[in-house]
């Protein structure tokens, strides 16, 4: 697609960006794919960007975005599609069917220069009665782009996704009532919950076309760097890097994600839970990693206010992710300077509880 690089005193409302706008620190200023507004050209000027590259003027922006959400989106069917063929062979008996997960691992990987219709698209996907097969494919999309934003390579990165996609293949042999069962899970069916790692793990274990580190992912995705995950209980680096990115696509996708028993909560909201009970429980720099890159692929959506004000993210500070810039008929709120708050991003959300879905 072509690309120009242009002045930032020359860019136009509208203009599409076809690079990531980072810092001179090397931080993400605005995502690629990102539609510049006032605010944000406003603020390059302020930071002293001078250049930035954006999609040529004879590419129509509508063409564009549209050709790329409707890449994602075709990706995404078909992924769901394969993920419950695959799932549905397990239960029923038969063999994984592992040449299909390496495929379908090329499907989404190219999605993976695409991270702001990637994680618009996963915001807006609401199917609690296909929860078990979205979410297998929400966090290897997910996975995906932290694997991206590490700048792992390539083939890294395809394993990552194959990872996401296995790492509940476990729960197939945990019954319905307590996958979907409302509210805290007796002790008993806590334990029977936490085997499905293990049970995931000896199913590829004996594969050996699936690499080792696939396999920790699956059998480790629940391992915490304290030391109060499961099966056993592993501390900092005695986790595979796979597994810590597993896991926080994992918490992140089910804190944020409707089930049949619970609303999920919006993306801020999710982001304040891992600043202050994530930051001793997962990886700090795979979760900051995270935190930082997918916060600004929020931009353009629009949100609701507890007050009930509606309006248009328009910038999110790298520095304070969790109050972004809101616009609100022609007047921008910073919400880090009022006691404003988001209740909903693209769809209704309410609170969860972080531990919960920690576990499941």
């Amino acid at each position: 697609m072509p690309r120009t690089r242009m002045l930032v005193s020359q860019c136009d409302v509208g203009t599409i960006i076809s690079e990531d706008v980072k810092s001179y620190q090397g931080i993400t200023l605005v995502a690629k794919d990102s539609v510049l507004n006032q605010y944000i050209l406003d603020r390059l000027v302020d930071m002293g960007i001078l250049y930035i590259w954006t999609y040529s003027s004879d590419t129509p922006e509508a063409k564009v975005t549209l050709a790329n959400s409707k890449q994602v989106e075709a990706s995404y069917v078909e992924s769901i599609l394969v993920v419950k063929q695959v799932l549905g062979e397990l239960s029923s008996g038969g063999k994984l069917n592992y040449h299909k997960i390496t495929q379908l691992s090329e499907l989404v990987y190219g999605s993976v220069n695409d991270s702001v219709n990637v994680v618009k698209y996963l915001n807006n996907i609401r199917d609690k009665d296909e929860y078990t097969y979205t979410h297998c494919v929400n966090v290897a999309f997910y996975s995906m782009l932290i694997a991206k934003w590490l700048t792992l390579p390539k083939e890294e990165i395809e394993e990552v996704i194959q990872a996401g996609l296995l790492h509940d293949i476990g729960k197939v042999e945990i019954p319905d009532e307590i996958l979907n069962k409302p509210g805290k899970l007796l002790e008993l069916e806590l334990d029977i919950m936490q085997r499905h790692s293990l049970i995931g793990y000896y199913c590829i274990k004996n594969i050996t076309e699936i690499s080792q580190p696939i396999k920790e992912a699956v059998l480790s995705h629940h391992e915490r760097v304290d030391g109060s995950g499961y099966p056993y209980g592993l501390k900092g680096d005695e986790i595979d890097l796979y597994a810590k990115i597993i896991a926080i696509a994992d918490v992140y996708d089910a804190m944020t994600q409707d089930r049949v028993y619970k609303k999920g909560v919006n993306p801020f909201v999710a982001f304040e839970m891992f600043q202050t009970l994530g930051m001793g429980t997962f990886d700090v720099h795979v979760l900051n990693v995270f935190l930082k890159n997918i916060a600004v692929n929020f931009t353009g959506l629009d949100v609701i206010l507890e007050n009930g004000e509606r309006g248009e993210i328009v910038y999110v500070p790298p520095y304070e992710i969790t109050k972004p810039i809101i616009l609100i008929g022609s007047s921008f709120i910073d919400l880090l300077g009022t006691n404003r708050r988001i209740i909903s991003v693209g769809q209704g959300n309410s609170k969860t509880i972080f531990e919960e879905d920690s576990c499941k």
